[in-house]
């Protein structure tokens, strides 16, 4: 390890406001570099025909379960990294990034081998039929067969981004999306594998990833912390840790992919053209997030630090600076989204019904991606401080008990015009904000955050 990578918690210390940068910025490019990888990686799909990109979305629901436990998991392991950092508790870094690895390997094991066990038989209850369902499980053995390398590829990430080191993820990710841009066509079309090719383009490209990070942590030595096969046996004190932060992100994802159903069903209730502009308007949202995602990402990490180094002014300023940032990233990307929503949603959608729907729904969102950003930015401080239930329950609040439910009765029991479905993600937006102050305010504020 250098010297310079020795001093990082101390230049966060001296430059609190700059840190939130360092941090954040490599992560809204890691973001951005995977959003755009997942629509291209769907067009080589959908080259292979309607059956081949069905078979891709029945099985994007279990992928999307594995993306939430990786999720969860990468949240829990880097807020205790973190907090040891903060400390500059170098055996407890190690314990806990061991710690972590272990249980990532473990679960990975554990839900490929379960999803292979049971994918015959839960293809066609995910609505697959003819060909997709040979596509489906083409597509689905190679990805849940390799699945440990996704759990361990986010086990060594997860510490780097625990001690304050963004960059590196940002680049080995970088490294890995052009492999596997490079190696679809290939796969898929010159070696004849089809949608097969895409699942082990993907396996190629998580195996460099995992080598890259293998090779900073064991050969390079740039990692503070220590990976050693006697600290890999679990300990109860350092699971609670990563598990108290990591089960509740896992369920906030998925809830958020049950409020997604919930709503797409209420949206039907006003044909197709509404859905299809509610999608167009909707994948708009995507991108409006990504700089929000990793300012909260950022503060996450950063909030950890200066909590384990008992700097509670530190903790209390980095959150209003991504409050500050993350609100007006938001409201600044809404308004530029709505000034040319027309061209925005007609880059999805032709016909002129779905294009009003869909510019109706961005003129409303608007108002709901600042207080989304509240939202999701006080959530990840929360679980920086080790704190993981807040972030459930202002997910839970903004889409289901107040989103979802809200546009159920709006539409259902008082035949409400659609409007009433947009009014209801602010009038979510607008309740997680409330709750997210609230919570902050006893964390932060009322207590010390140290």
């Amino acid at each position: 390890m250098s010297s310079t990578e020795g001093t990082r918690l101390d230049r966060f210390l001296a430059h609190p406001h700059r840190a939130l940068w360092t941090m954040s910025a490599p992560m809204m490019v890691g973001f951005t570099v995977h959003a755009l990888y997942a629509i291209v990686d769907t067009i080589y799909i959908g080259r292979l025909g309607a059956d081949a990109l069905a078979a891709a979305g029945y099985i994007g629901g279990l992928f999307f379960t594995s993306i939430a436990l990786t999720n969860g998991l990468s949240a829990g392991i880097t807020a205790a990294v973190a907090r040891a950092c903060g400390a500059r508790d170098r055996s407890l870094q190690s314990d806990i990034a061991s710690n972590g690895l272990s249980l990532c390997l473990c679960i990975g094991f554990l839900f490929g081998a379960l999803c292979l066990w049971s994918g015959p038989r839960i293809i066609p209850l995910l609505g697959a039929e003819g060909e997709s369902v040979r596509y489906a499980w083409d597509y689905m053995a190679p990805l849940f067969a390799g699945m440990p390398l996704f759990f361990a590829t986010t086990a060594i990430r997860s510490v780097l981004n625990g001690e304050g080191d963004s960059r590196t993820p940002m680049i080995i990710l970088l490294i890995s999306t052009v492999v596997n841009l490079v190696l679809d066509p290939v796969f898929m079309f010159a070696m004849g594998q089809g949608i097969a090719g895409a699942a082990h383009a993907t396996l190629v490209a998580q195996a460099v990833a995992l080598g890259a990070l293998l090779y900073v942590a064991f050969v390079r030595r740039r990692m503070e912390s220590s990976f050693r096969w006697s600290r890999m046996r679990f300990r109860r004190p350092l699971l609670s840790a990563i598990v108290g932060v990591g089960l509740p992100t896992t369920a906030g994802h998925l809830v958020m992919a049950l409020g997604m159903v919930l709503t797409n069903r209420v949206i039907a209730f006003f044909g197709q053209e509404a859905v299809a502009g509610y999608v167009a308007g909707s994948r708009v949202d995507m991108f409006v997030s990504l700089p929000i995602m990793g300012i909260a990402a950022g503060a996450m990490t950063l909030v950890g630090m200066y909590g384990g180094a008992n700097r509670p002014d530190l903790v209390r300023a980095t959150t209003l600076n991504a409050w500050r940032w993350a609100v007006l990233s938001a409201l600044g990307l809404g308004v530029l989204v709505y000034a040319f929503s027309d061209a925005v949603v007609g880059f999805f959608v032709q016909e002129e019904g779905a294009r009003a729907i869909g510019r109706q729904y961005l003129g409303y969102a608007v108002f709901a991606y600042p207080l989304m950003a509240f939202g999701m930015t006080s959530g990840r401080i929360l679980q920086g401080l080790g704190h993981g239930m807040p972030s459930l329950v202002i997910t839970s609040a903004r889409v289901l008990f107040i989103g979802a439910a809200g546009a159920y009765g709006a539409v259902y029991l008082l035949d409400a015009p659609i409007a009433a479905v947009w009014i209801s993600f602010v009038a979510g937006g607008a309740g997680a904000v409330v709750l997210s102050f609230l919570w902050v305010r006893r964390h932060l504020w009322r207590r010390s955050p140290a």
